[in-house]
């Protein structure tokens, strides 16, 4: 009777011990998850804050306007030209 018992607590053990490996297995999995979100959320509200400045120079400084028509609309002012040098 007392082998049975033995066995017993030795089953039930080796089950707990197995179940708290695959929770432990989960929690990190769990864990880099959020590490993750956190990380992104980080990158995030820095980009958020970059754009609010952005948006906040467009409405405000003409010249800041003018910058980005010419840098990225290749867009000119009347009397001036555009010479391509190269292909």
């Amino acid at each position: 009777m007392r082998k049975i018992k033995n066995k017993t607590f030795l089953v039930i053990t080796l089950l707990f011990f197995i179940g708290i490996v695959k929770k432990g297995k989960d929690f990190c999995q769990v864990y880099k998850q959020l590490k993750f979100y956190e990380n992104e959320i980080k990158r995030l509200k820095k980009e958020n804050e970059l754009l609010a400045d952005k948006i906040e120079k467009i409405k405000t400084n003409p010249f800041y306007i003018e910058k980005i028509l010419r840098e990225n609309y290749g867009m000119v002012k009347e009397g001036e030209y555009i010479i391509k040098i190269g292909d």
